[in-house]
């Protein structure tokens, strides 16, 4: 009996009503948008967090495991997605320089865009004086105590540690760590070797590996499409957890309060303006038809909080755009790794300068060069740290000589402001993906104009061959022009452009034109009479 009165009643009725939802969820996808059902399952969630708000989210602890279970399963697809879908795509690419010209892009236009959330963040910081008279958050940060600063410090690794972790030591290791970039090497790797072995033996050698890896690569994505369609009711049970914790903590100060609502802006103006503009700018398709397309991603970011976890999601979103499979399977996980505006750029440097205007310290506009340089680096060298918001923040007050422990006072609004940052992580991802898938087409388109364009014809000789052979050429002579095409998605247009002289022989067939005669390419049929 005992037993009966102590089990938690509530948190079985709230998880009856979530099974409830759910099939509202059900129905409504079989009748509107899917972007639609994703927001109503925001909402429903948000209302279900409120009604059921606790202590330790104790009301929500059987809904939590379902989102939890969500995150699990979505994050085991990301090795083998980046795996497959990387080796598949430069496998049909077969063009090295293709690959090259892609990375390179990638890493500029990611880096791109975490400049400009640089510069908003710095800007948005001093501009609104953030932290001015928050001294009070860190009065307490001589109570903590050195083993808890020293276990945050040990988060952080030097610059030439990171740089040799992002390289694979173990195939099998980092695939199950989800190590992002080193699973990117090792995909690349095989691809330049399948190429390498297909130029140089056959393609008939390899073709059992090709077929391989196209088979497993249309497995996994049915798998994904099923996990992606479970996305609404993720969504649902871990909004619902998130916001029982917002509103169950009576703890909040408004200095705090104030410091989430301008990262929240700031990843907001980076994502919607900074980010569209980029679009707009280069990628030249319509905002509008772009966020509506990635928006189940941002949803999914912003649920699950893991720009990896996201990572199946976004690349589907960009394919949906029309983005060439090898530009989406390399940029949007290099994505994850290199950037992360949200995490690595907005989130430090408002936490920096919230603690320098808190306990008065007088910066100039050194200091603030200073910070942005630094910054860039660490959004480029944090790649493939695990807990890189945490790591990036403890890393930039490391070199900038500010206290470890003021980070570990502000990590209470850690997770509040990780949906956020995560959000503007995987948009960034999408933009660079956007822009680059936007521009391997026009490079290719230019390459198709550029071989159609017609050879420069001397008309004058032309007239001079009409009267000279005048009696040999009638009216019914005809050019007739033959182009080989290979399709356009090797980038290729065949330039053995043939141009043959049918002549119909009358009288003397030995004083037919001589190999100086041009074929004219015109538009419209010119007639040569005697």
């Amino acid at each position: 009996m005992d037993a009966f009165l102590d089990f938690n009643w509530i948190s079985l009725f709230a998880l009856s009503i979530v099974f409830l939802l759910f099939v509202l969820l059900h129905f409504l996808s079989k009748k509107i948008n899917f972007t639609f059902v994703i927001l109503i399952a925001l909402a429903l969630g948000v209302g279900v967090g409120f009604l059921f708000k606790s202590e330790g989210n104790s009301y929500l602890k059987w809904v939590g495991l379902i989102g939890d279970i969500y995150i699990r399963i979505i994050t085991a697809l990301v090795a083998p997605v980046i795996l497959v879908s990387i080796i598949s795509s430069f496998i049909t690419l077969k063009n090295k320089g293709s690959m090259k010209k892609i990375g390179v892009k990638s890493v500029v236009w990611l880096l791109t865009s975490a400049s400009i959330a640089i510069v908003l963040s710095i800007v948005a910081g001093t501009v609104f004086h953030l932290g001015r008279g928050a001294s009070s958050v860190f009065s307490d940060i001589n109570s903590v105590s050195d083993g808890t600063v020293s276990a945050y410090s040990g988060l952080t690794k030097s610059f030439e540690d990171v740089i040799v972790n992002l390289f694979p030591s173990n195939i099998v290791g980092d695939i199950l760590n989800n190590n992002v970039v080193a699973i990117i090497i090792i995909a690349i790797a095989l691809a330049i070797g399948y190429i390498s072995v297909s130029k140089s033996s056959g393609e008939d050698k390899v073709e059992s590996f090709k077929d391989f890896i196209n088979a497993s690569k249309r497995i996994i994505y049915r798998v994904l499409a099923f996990v992606i369609k479970l996305t609404p009711y993720a969504v649902l049970a871990i909004i619902s957890v998130s916001t029982s914790k917002i509103f169950s903590s009576g703890d909040s100060i408004i200095q705090l309060l104030i410091l989430v609502g301008l990262i929240y802006i700031v990843a907001l103006v980076h994502t919607f303006i900074a980010n569209g503009l980029l679009v707009k700018l280069f990628a030249k398709i319509s905002l509008f038809k772009f966020f509506k397309a990635i928006f189940p991603a941002q949803a999914t970011a912003f649920t699950t909080q893991s720009s990896i976890g996201t990572l199946p999601v976004t690349i589907k979103n960009l394919e949906d755009l029309g983005v060439d499979e090898e530009v989406s399977n390399f940029t949007a996980p290099l994505g994850t790794t290199i950037g992360m505006p949200g995490c690595t750029c907005i989130w430090p440097i408002l936490l920096a300068i919230f603690y320098v205007n808190a306990v008065g310290l007088n910066w100039g506009v050194g200091d603030y060069i200073i910070l942005a340089i630094l910054t860039l680096v660490l959004s480029f060298g944090s790649a493939g740290v695990p807990g890189i918001a945490i790591v990036s923040s403890i890393s930039l007050f490391s070199v900038l000589g500010l206290p470890v422990a003021a980070v570990i006072l502000l990590m209470p609004i850690n997770t509040i402001s990780d949906m956020i940052r995560t959000v503007d992580n995987v948009s960034t991802a999408a933009t660079a993906g956007i822009i680059v898938g936007n521009s391997v087409v026009l490079d290719e388109k230019e390459t198709v104009v550029e071989a159609n364009k017609p050879f420069d014809i001397d008309l004058s000789k032309l007239d001079k061959l009409n009267k000279k052979d005048d009696d040999l050429i009638n009216e019914d002579q005809v050019c007739a022009i033959s182009k080989k095409k290979e399709s356009i998605s090797d980038s290729l247009i065949n330039e053995d452009q043939v141009c043959s002289v049918s002549i119909k022989k009358k009288k003397n067939e030995e004083s037919l034109i001589n190999e100086d005669q041009v074929c004219s390419f015109s538009p419209r049929k010119k007639a040569v009479s005697k």
